[in-house]
């Protein structure tokens, strides 16, 4: 997970994030990539691993990150960024079938865009792309690339051009479609695509936040 400015939105998809580990029944870690000093106490504070690369190239901050990733034992990297939520949902639920026939590259193609501060929220499909947030890697894949999935000097469209990569490699994404709103995107003022872009895209749903308690969840 690239951390990068708006801690407040950071923190309020920590909590999220929290929530999933405490409620989903697969074993998860959490690695981020700081790039500003502020975050490395954050971090400590919610118990996620973390390493420091610059911000610029966003490719090769990304890399550094899965790399570090290696030294660890998992069956699946998950992509997320600094203002996403998944519902325990999605992973437990529909990606399960994926996860137990070992799909090297799999996602959604649908999301909900938040505006974090009004609660504004706008679902968008996006046909037949494989978005960047909850984005499934086989380990296998992973050692393939060395870690290096992304373009390392390039700092947008970096989900196209990974993807581009992944089927010159004749590795073809599965696109899991699912019910319900299970996947979001917080915008804020401070973001390299932000709420302005979005705001007239796909249908207008309600969204409610959830708050960490809910479920009788503690933070850690």
């Amino acid at each position: 997970m690239p951390l990068w400015k708006r801690p407040e939105v950071t923190k309020f998809c920590f909590d999220g994030m929290l929530r999933l580990i405490a409620s989903s029944k697969h074993e998860i870690d959490v690695t981020c990539v700081l790039s500003e000093t502020e975050f490395i106490p954050i971090c400590e504070e919610y118990g996620f691993d973390w390493i420091f690369e610059n911000n610029l190239p966003l490719g090769k901050k990304i890399n550094s990150g899965i790399k570090s990733t290696l030294k660890l034992e998992y069956d699946y990297l998950m992509m997320m960024n600094s203002d996403d939520i998944i519902e325990t949902e999605l992973l437990d639920n529909y990606y399960d079938q994926f996860i137990e026939r070992k799909t090297q590259l799999f996602g959604i193609n649908r999301v909900t865009y938040v505006n974090f501060y009004t609660h504004e929220a706008r679902e968008v499909s996006y046909d037949y792309s494989l978005l960047g947030i909850a984005k499934m890697i086989h380990r296998n894949t992973v050692e393939q690339f060395n870690g290096e999935l992304y373009p390392a000097g390039l700092n947008k469209s970096l989900d196209d051009n990974m993807l581009y990569s992944m089927t010159k490699a004749k590795i073809f994404p599965d696109l899991v479609k699912y019910d319900g709103m299970l996947a979001m995107d917080f915008k804020s003022e401070v973001n390299i695509w932000p709420w302005e872009k979005f705001k007239h895209k796909g249908e207008k749903v309600c969204y409610k936040p959830k708050t960490y308690a809910e479920g009788n969840l503690t933070v850690r």
